[in-house]
Order: C-alpha cells, then sequence, then structure tokens
C-alpha cells in the first residue's frame, strides 16, 4: 500500500510550499481588512472549482460519459460547501463555515498522509496533457490552498457552542446519499462499493465467501460511513483548535 508514489513527492511537496507561502503573504496584507476583503481569495477557488467541473463534465460528455464523474464522491461536496462559505452571509453562516472548514481540513489532513488514495502519480504526470489529470490534481490542490487561507485569514471564527451538530449531520447525509447511489449505479463512489486500497479489498471480497454479498457489503458500508463521520469529526476539532491558536487575542475576546 503506497501513501505517497515519487511524482507526488516531487510535485505536492514544492505545490504545499507554494500554498504556506502565498497564504503567509496574504494574512500580512490582508490581515486587517475587512471580512468581504479577506473572503476574495476564497471567492476566486470557489469560482475556478466550479469553472473545472465544468470542464470535466463537458469533457466527460465529449468521451462518452462515465458515471464516475458523477457529483457523488466526497470531494464532489466542495462545489457546494466552498462557494456558499464564499458568498453566503445569511443566518446560518457560521454553521456553513464550520462545515467547510471541518471539510477542507478533512482532505487537507488526508492528502499529507495518503495522496495517493486521492490521485495517482499518472495524474500527475499527464497533468498538461490530458484534462482529467489537469482536473483532479488542480482541484483538490485548491481545496488543500482554500483549507489554508480559511486559517491564514480568519474567515471562520468558532463560535463559543461550536459547530460539531451541523458538521455532523451534513456528512451523516452525505454518507447516506453516496452509499445509496453507488449501489443504485454500481460505482464506486467514495469508495462506497469497493475500496480503493487493495489490502482491504481483499479482506472485502474474502468476507463475501463466509457472510454473503448482502451482509457483507452491508457491514462495509456501515464501516466506510463511521470511518467518513469519525475522520470529519476528528478534523472539526483540528481545525478549530488551529483557528483558535492563529485568532489574535482581541478576536477571542469578541466570541
Amino acid at each position: 500500500m503506497e501513501l505517497w508514489n515519487k511524482e507526488q513527492i516531487w510535485s505536492l511537496l514544492p505545490a504545499l510550499a507554494g500554498m504556506l507561502l502565498l497564504s503567509f503573504v496574504l494574512r500580512k496584507v490582508l490581515e486587517d481588512r475587512p471580512e468581504k476583503v479577506r473572503r476574495i481569495p476564497l471567492q476566486i477557488i470557489a469560482v475556478l472549482l466550479l469553472l473545472l467541473e465544468v470542464g470535466k463534465q463537458g469533457v466527460s460528455i465529449w468521451r462518452g460519459y462515465d458515471l464516475y464523474h458523477l457529483p457523488f464522491h466526497f470531494c464532489s461536496l466542495f462545489l457546494l460547501t466552498v462557494p456558499v462559505m464564499a458568498f453566503y452571509n445569511g443566518k446560518h453562516k457560521v454553521a456553513v463555515e464550520g462545515v467547510t472548514t471541518s471539510l477542507c481540513a478533512s482532505l487537507f489532513l488526508l492528502m499529507l498522509v495518503y495522496p495517493a488514495l486521492i490521485y495517482s502519480g499518472t495524474d500527475v504526470v499527464r497533468y498538461f496533457d490530458d484534462y482529467m489529470s489537469f482536473h483532479t490534481v488542480t482541484f483538490h490542490n485548491l481545496v488543500m490552498l482554500a483549507f489554508l487561507l480559511i486559517l491564514a485569514l480568519r474567515m471562520y471564527t468558532p463560535s463559543a457552542k461550536g459547530e460539531l451538530k451541523p458538521t455532523l449531520w451534513f456528512t451523516v447525509v452525505f454518507c447516506v446519499v453516496s452509499a445509496s447511489m453507488a449501489h443504485l449505479l454500481r460505482t464506486n463512489f467514495a469508495n462506497y462499493y469497493q475500496c480503493n486500497i487493495a489490502p482491504l479489498e481483499a479482506v472485502r471480497v474474502s468476507l463475501q465467501g463466509v457472510l454473503g454479498t448482502v451482509v457483507t457489503q452491508l457491514l462495509y458500508v456501515a464501516i466506510v460511513s463511521v470511518l467518513n463521520i469519525l475522520f470529519v469529526m476528528m478534523s472539526y476539532w483540528v481545525s478549530r483548535t488551529l483557528l483558535r491558536l492563529l485568532t489574535p487575542k482581541r478576536e477571542k475576546e469578541k466570541v
């Protein structure tokens, strides 16, 4: 099981260094500006994510549509959450910020630990030759940058009571929808139909001979859902802690 491949080492690490540098510079430049100004970088990322997805869907249709390109993956959530956080200012603003930040933190942490699960070395090699590879690498790197900018520019200040409940329910709803669509369409959205981690997939297949296909799949879906929920909840607390640490004392006193 390869966590990192050599292509990701020479591409993702420099990209991450660039993201950190950009976040630091923007923090210095925009730190004391109004929130609507500090949100401009996130708004740019939101628009780019949507444009990338439009291109992906267009290319998929042109090539002969692949059901795998339907937006029922975990990372498809960013097509909804990042734009809403970037432009929404209604009464549920803080809840939206909490959900979006937690999801972005989830991808960021996973990319630090297991980027090979997100995209392959082939995607890196074919970055300039194939739109789908370009989309995959660029999309996930933009979400990583979004998380760093949320931290650096204080785009989300956790409330005293926290946003754990909306984050939890949002993740639960995603799990139900993604798992249902994966089995209805027999397409591996969010690893719900089968496991992309070879050793775990071998266990799933072997259990089918013992427990039967239906019971094994129900158990598998339950385990994947619990892992998704737990990981997002962990990411919620990680992001909340980081934001508390990065928030100036004068801002903390207002919360």
